[in-house]
């Protein structure tokens, strides 16, 4: 009826008993309770027990037991995938006609930018320094942050069409990021106030063609931050180092201006076939530089580029290229890539990208 192994192990059948025995004795009714102790007990027990019951694996005690799996030296344990950083974006934006002048070539390469944030990178906010925003009767080394939620456009151009005032461009601001932005130029003691002021048109006129708002809305909120009232390249490189942050909180940093400026021969220049030669020579020469793949020799070859006997003729004041200075501290150690350019008159178009896209799922 049983299993002969079963029969052939005395303990199957003394264990029981065992238990009874044990029972009995640690019973505060048992007067043997006072007489023996337990180790006496299971001396007393080895006298009738099988020697080979009592060999068996020795364990830890209870107290010693952990409920939590043992890992091996070896065993790797995974960890969730870091998230990428956001990429640094600079825009050559252009003038207030941008928008609505669909034949120009860059009309379609900054829909293609625009889609490609959105799309593609899929920013929690964008935050952006234009050119267009050098704080004015203040000191060189103050930044304004636009801190305001619901915030106006400002025309900030004259001498064309009546519509072009009416431009509008929607848009919603962050009060707690915009303060956490004055935090972190804090830490990196850069003096900052936030206050309220609209976009410009280095912001709503090139935003309206990478983000139309029936095809393609930038609907997370959007912070402007302003450059410094100043030349100085090095200090615009620490503007973007002291915000590099955010990106890590998928935030998405564009900064606007344009490669090659020249609005005093814009009159001279435009009809004619070919553009002004300072506008090829030296938007060729800061695409060297930007594209440098180590990121202080990217600093040293953009700030030396600033001494070219054509940066001046391409640049009469340097508002327009400090914000790809930003971009580039932005940018840490990740490469920049000129994505697209077009030289036409006194004008240089040149877009950049600094980091990878996110990967494709």
């Amino acid at each position: 009826m049983f299993d002969t192994w079963v029969l052939r192990r005395p303990a199957f059948f003394i264990l029981p008993s065992i238990v009874i025995i044990v029972a009995l004795l640690m019973s505060a009714s048992s007067p043997a309770l006072s007489l023996l102790s337990l180790p006496q007990i299971l001396t007393k027990l080895k006298t009738f027990l099988p020697v080979s019951y009592f060999n068996t694996p020795t364990t830890a005690p209870l107290s010693t037991l952990s409920t939590t799996p043992s890992v091996s030296s070896t065993t790797t344990i995974s960890q969730p995938p870091k998230m990428p950083k956001a990429p640094v974006y600079f825009f050559s934006h252009g003038g207030p006609d941008v928008q609505y002048n669909t034949t120009h070539p860059v009309y379609p390469v900054l829909q293609s930018i625009g889609k490609e944030i959105t799309q593609k990178v899929k920013p929690s906010a964008v935050v952006v320094f234009s050119a267009h925003w050098q704080p004015e009767n203040v000191g060189p080394d103050e930044i304004h942050v636009n801190n305001a939620e619901k915030t106006d456009l400002i025309y900030d151009f004259y001498g064309f069409p009546s519509h072009f005032y009416k431009a509008t461009f929607p848009s919603t601001g962050s009060p707690s990021l915009a303060s956490h932005i004055i935090s972190l130029l804090a830490k990196s003691n850069i003096r900052a106030r936030g206050l309220s002021r609209g976009l410009d048109h280095g912001v709503f006129s090139g935003f309206n063609v990478a983000f139309p708002p029936a095809s393609n809305p930038l609907a997370v909120p959007l912070v402007q931050v302003s450059l410094f009232n100043s030349e100085n390249p090095q200090a615009h490189f620490l503007l973007g180092e002291a915000v590099q942050s955010l990106r890590e909180q998928n935030i998405v940093i564009i900064c606007t201006g344009m490669t090659v400026h020249n609005l005093r021969d814009m009159r001279l220049a435009f009809g004619q076939p070919q553009p002004m030669p300072y506008a090829v020579s030296f938007d060729n020469a800061l695409k060297e530089a930007v594209e440098q793949p180590d990121a202080e020799k990217r600093k040293e070859e953009m700030v030396r580029v600033l001494k070219r006997p054509d940066a001046r003729q391409a640049h009469p004041w340097m508002d327009h290229l400090m914000p790809l200075y930003i971009a580039a501290g932005a940018a840490g150690g990740d490469r920049g890539r000129q994505t697209w350019t077009m030289h036409e008159a006194s004008f240089a178009w040149a877009q950049y990208r600094f980091g990878e896209l996110p990967e494709e799922k």
